[in-house]
């Protein structure tokens, strides 16, 4: 597996945005692991995620961005799987030199976030990740204001993503 991306979005049924980003990955050869559809009770089988890890090349996780973060399973999975000893410590290495790169959508517009709370800022818990697990930080794929896309929008929106996740691979 040279791409793995965890998806995790809480109710991707009804996500325009994220499920139309997973459809353009079914054309590629990505892993793609829905956290939620896999860990609906949040009981993560943290030796088959580390399993998957250690398989890729390059990690993509694919989130909507809530409240400044990711959802919950998310953070519930780096606290899990990103485990000392695995991910981090003096014989914690699975990671690295990895690619470690976010797919993020959020509702706000690309604008709304300046100043204090510019988007890099609001990032750099995930870049603290990848550092202290000694992968490579890559570029973020951002889709904003995700209720006012266009079906059109949308459409390049995703072939954007299938060559951004073609350059992580």
């Amino acid at each position: 597996m040279s791409l793995l991306v965890i998806l995790a979005h809480p109710n991707l049924a009804q996500s325009r945005v994220n499920k139309a980003l997973k459809i353009a990955l079914s054309s590629t050869s990505v892993v793609v692991s829905d956290l939620y559809a896999l860990y609906p009770n949040f009981s993560i089988d943290i030796a088959s995620e580390q399993d998957k890890l250690i398989k890729a090349k390059s990690l993509v996780f694919q989130f909507p961005m809530f409240w400044y973060s990711c959802p919950a399973l998310l953070k519930q999975y780096f606290d899990d799987v990103l485990t000392y000893g695995f991910a981090y410590g003096s014989k914690g290495k699975a990671l690295a030199n990895k690619t470690f790169a976010l797919a993020i959508s959020l509702g706000a517009r690309e604008g709304d976030f300046q100043g204090r709370f510019s988007l890099e800022s609001v990032l750099t818990p995930f870049q603290a990740i990848s550092h202290f697990i000694g992968t490579k930080y890559a570029k973020p794929f951002l889709t904003y204001d995700t209720g006012n896309l266009s079906d059109t929008a949308l459409k390049a929106q995703a072939q954007a993503y299938q060559e951004w996740i073609k350059g992580l691979a």
